[in-house]
């Protein structure tokens, strides 16, 4: 019986390790090659990191496996009153301090355990004061081994925001300029036609495309002066600093500033494709149109909001 739950651990382990490796290939950045379909938009390490250092906050499976294996050391050490614990302790500890021993003949998972006190030299934490503590949960060990991350100033524009889960997204990889932009594929000898297909002048990248280039500006512009906002429109990291200054906070006119950013940035991305595949452009009146009635029907879903947009009206500027 021993056997075969040994064999059926073992499985289970191999298992998800495939799992997570399927998981690494999809999102972690590799070392760039030519084939611009096997470039992640965004590494894995960032896609774990807390919601305030700029990431979703994805649980990265192999940490956490790392502080499960840590808990049951911690039981070990605890002595708590467990049949499996105090077995380990009569074969193999032996009054010995837990993370010293060398159980030559133990199980592959009596192994793993008792050596996993290596994670938190890693870690840079201190084994003795983290295994002999009063209490121990896996997801305060977990964000230890994780370790620390520098804030993200623009954190707030993405996880306070009301847009549509598509604008969200499409922010998110504009703030970290990770969109596919042409100079990012000139940059892998991929050669591509460089002429914006917004303006059909200057070469696109990021700072061209959001918001230098003559088409977003009208566009962004126009959503300014819609809300009331009497100043020129600024360069993508200008207009970044500037949000994170001034619109962060929970009122209403800084949700309405949040959703209307989002849209357009997104908008401006599907128009850029649509330029490129589809050969099609609409005017920078009508995505104005379209962000506008887009931000009025997520505002009227928040109470809240409801009244700052009924001040604003729908679309006001003539072709």
């Amino acid at each position: 019986m021993s056997a075969s739950i040994g064999k059926n651990a073992g499985e289970s382990e191999t298992v998800d390790c495939e799992v997570f490796e399927i998981c690494r290939e999809i999102t972690i950045d590799k070392e760039w090659d030519t084939n611009a379909s096997k470039k992640a938009l965004v590494a894995w390490d960032k896609l774990c990191r807390p919601k305030s250092t700029g990431g979703p906050n994805i649980t990265d499976m192999s940490v956490w496996n790392k502080a499960a294996l840590l808990k049951h050391l911690w039981n070990i050490c605890k002595k708590k009153d467990k049949l499996w614990i105090q077995w380990v302790h009569a074969y193999y500890i032996k009054g010995r301090v837990p993370w010293t021993v060398k159980a030559k003949q133990a199980s592959w998972i009596v192994h793993k355990i008792l050596h996993a006190v290596k994670y938190l030299d890693e870690a840079g934490l201190e084994k003795a004061k983290v295994l002999t503590t009063r209490t121990y949960t896996i997801r305060t060990i977990y964000n230890q081994l994780r370790g620390e991350f520098p804030k993200a100033s623009w954190r707030r524009l993405i996880y306070n925001n009301k847009g549509c889960p598509k604008w969200i997204f499409i922010f998110y990889l504009a703030l970290q300029e990770r969109l596919y932009t042409k100079d990012r594929f000139s940059k892998w000898g991929i050669q591509v036609n460089q002429t914006c297909p917004l303006c059909d002048h200057e070469m696109e990248d990021h700072q061209h495309l959001f918001f230098t280039c003559k088409y977003s500006t009208d566009i962004w512009g126009k959503l300014l002066a819609w809300q009331g906002i009497a100043r020129q429109v600024y360069g993508w990291e200008e207009e970044v600093e500037w949000a994170t200054k001034h619109v962060t906070g929970k009122g209403s006119k800084a949700e309405v500033y949040r959703i209307s950013m989002a849209g357009a940035v997104y908008h401006l991305w599907i128009e850029r494709n649509r330029g490129i595949f589809q050969q099609e452009r609409r005017s920078s009146g009508d995505i104005t149109r379209q962000v506008i009635q887009e931000v009025h029907c997520r505002g009227y879903m928040q109470i809240r909001m409801r009244k700052e947009m009924q001040y604003l009206k729908f679309y006001s500027y003539n072709e």
